[in-house]
């Protein structure tokens, strides 16, 4: 079993500020970190703490920035060889205001992230099979993951979709192509048009999704936990632990990865409540990938939490 990633990889600027700047309003940071970011990458390096092979397909420049987040792939025990070096594109870039709240605002210049290609995806495809996952998120280009979606599902791979960052005007082709989708409650209100904001608008686009071709439904809900819902009828609610949120950044990549690494040797609620533990540990750390935990951590906090 093994997960094939396309997805973007960023190097990260967390800004800790009292509040988000407001127009033409200057702050002066209480704090600066550089650390390595990206949705996709945040979501490998989390399926690899958790044990699962990785191999991540993306596009990094031919520049300092790009070196070093590929060693931190490698070292994580992610497979990067069809991880790139674009030739003309520079390393994508993340800014990042974290509150004390942990709440954060990110603005993200993609640079190579958005000159994936088709061929890219190719050679790791046709080495799928039934056991294997594909995950994708909206930070690499939409056609490319479609056109990948379909490739895999012809191979019997279940596809994983990732909606993130927000967008509407998804194609309905891509949804019926998805097996699982974990968005959180803005990506789940702008895929259908529901405004997500309580338990009942939450069952009820998770219904919409499903009636939309997807098979499996995850929301996450932040600090109310998750909601899942799939096509057999079959939903239930799972509360967040009790962890202070320092920084929320990666926090649901985290819970991706988790969820996958656990998903194929649990039952999915039991997947889900690890991937719930993973991600509350990940939220009391700052930073996308050095806040990510591993399975023997998450594992002794399980221990003490229920």
């Amino acid at each position: 079993m093994s997960l094939v990633l396309i997805g973007s990889i960023n190097l990260d600027q967390l800004f800790n500020v009292q509040h988000a700047p407001k127009p033409g309003e200057t702050l002066i940071a209480d704090g600066l970190i550089e650390a390595a970011g990206g949705k996709g990458a945040n979501q490998a390096v989390a399926a690899a703490k958790n044990g699962m092979e990785v191999h991540f397909v993306g596009r990094v420049g031919d520049d300092g920035a790009g070196q070093s987040l590929r060693a931190g792939l490698d070292e994580a025990g992610v497979n990067t060889e069809r991880l790139l070096t674009d030739p003309t594109a520079p390393t994508g870039r993340a800014v990042i205001f974290v509150e004390p709240s942990g709440q954060n605002r990110i603005v993200v210049a993609s640079g190579a992230n958005a000159e994936v290609t088709d061929a890219d995806v190719e050679p790791l495809i046709a080495k799928m099979g039934p056991d294997d996952y594909l995950l994708a998120t909206f930070e690499s280009p939409l056609d490319v993951v479609e056109t990948a979606f379909a490739a895999a599902k012809k191979r019997g791979v279940t596809t994983v979709l990732n909606p993130a960052p927000a967008r509407t005007g998804v194609p309905e082709s891509l949804l019926k192509l998805t097996n699982i989708i974990i968005p959180n409650e803005g990506e789940a209100t702008a895929l259908t048009g529901i405004d997500t904001v309580d338990a009942a608008s939450t069952a009820e686009s998770a219904k919409e999704l499903c009636r939309r071709g997807v098979q499996r439904v995850i929301i996450t809900l932040a600090e109310n936990g998750c909601y899942y819902a799939d096509q057999d009828g079959d939903e239930f609610a799972t509360p967040a632990f009790n962890i202070k949120a320092v920084d929320s950044t990666g926090a649901g990549d985290t819970f991706i990865g988790a969820f996958l690494s656990k998903l194929a040797t649990s039952s999915v609620e039991d997947a889900v409540v690890y991937a719930t533990a993973a991600s509350g540990l990940a939220v009391s750390r700052q930073g996308g990938q050095p806040s990510i935990p591993t399975a023997a951590e998450v594992e002794e906090y399980l221990k003490e939490a229920i």
